[in-house]
């Protein structure tokens, strides 16, 4: 971190997970270093790629001193690659962190805002924001929202342990936060770095929701790794018909593993009511009366739809979970 700032604007490390982005990484770059009112230190981990992305990366490394650069030596995978950066010692020091993609823009006031929003709400305790998106295509026309219909379910520590919508590329969160996580370190990471980060800030500190501001502009190329993958309604009968047909896959348990490292690593800042229903959502696939009674927790959950509820209910009681 430099500490040659003289200034009282917060210091952001910004990680961005590059792999193959050439297309769109200046933009998304450029939009980040031209965020206002705070000092911006972008991070860039490359993931091996095969294309221009690491000369491009390394441009803008050479020319701003605020810009580091690196490929890794082996392929991390996108959710390691990030969280490797957040427990990694060169991020010690900042205000405030960050998750950027390689393709998206931000608005100029994306990471003040988000950083007021924290200031105003929450006081020397970890902390989380989080926003919605607007869905863009390529050329960064049309649009929609992702996330504002999942407003209901920001209070709901069952429906986070079993879906995300908390998106990594709007997320801020301060050093309280970073301090906390770097207390236990998972083996693997079962799901996407943002559910994780997500989880941790639920049940260890605050959680700043803002789905009625988008300060991103996200673009559906059909290619992205997670979240939407076209400007289609998320609600469309396509969407909801596969969401019922992933309810008869075979399942990794991804959900109740994550859960199992949660208590592992956290359960001491939890409440007792967190806790007890975190461990009993880490033994779901151990017994058929646990998968019913969470079965019927997540059927009662405000999800957007009652169809998405059904169907996070079923997955339980079938242990797809």
């Amino acid at each position: 971190m430099n500490d040659a700032f003289k200034d009282d604007k917060p210091t952001v490390l910004v990680m961005m997970a590059s792999y193959n982005g050439e297309k769109f990484i200046n933009e998304q770059i450029d939009s980040i270093l031209a965020q206002k009112d705070v000092h911006v230190t972008l991070r860039i981990c490359d993931d091996g790629s095969n294309d221009s992305t690491p000369s491009i990366c390394e441009s803008y490394a050479s020319k701003y001193d605020n810009v580091l650069f690196e490929v890794n030596k082996v392929n991390k995978g996108l959710a390691k690659n990030f969280m490797d950066m957040v427990y990694d010692d060169n991020a010690l020091g900042f205000n405030y962190y960050a998750f950027s993609d390689q393709d998206d823009v931000w608005l100029p006031e994306k990471l003040i805002h988000a950083i007021r929003q924290i200031e105003a709400q929450v006081h020397d305790e970890p902390a989380l924001y989080y926003s919605d998106i607007e869905n863009v295509n390529c050329d960064l026309s049309g649009g929609s929202r992702e996330y504002s219909s999942w407003i209901g379910c920001s209070q709901w520590l069952i429906a986070a342990l079993t879906v995300n919508w908390a998106s990594g590329c709007t997320m801020v969160f301060n050093s309280q936060l970073r301090e906390q996580i770097i207390t236990y370190e998972p083996r693997t990471y079962p799901r996407i770095h943002d559910s994780w980060i997500h989880l941790i800030a639920m049940v260890s500190g605050a959680v700043v929701v803002d789905l009625g501001d988008a300060y991103i502009k996200r673009r559906i190329s059909g290619d992205n790794q997670v979240g939407q993958r076209n400007l289609e309604s998320t609600e469309s009968f396509k969407s909801v018909a596969t969401r019922w047909k992933r309810i008869i896959k075979k399942s990794t348990h991804c959900q109740t593993r994550v859960a199992a490292y949660l208590l592992d690593g956290y359960e001491n800042v939890m409440g007792r009511d967190e806790a007890n229903l975190v461990r009993t959502y880490a033994k779901m696939p151990t017994s058929l009366y646990l998968r019913i009674k969470i079965g019927m927790k997540l059927l009662h959950c405000p999800f957007p739809t009652r169809s998405m509820a059904r169907a996070f209910a079923i997955k339980a009681v079938l242990n797809r979970l």
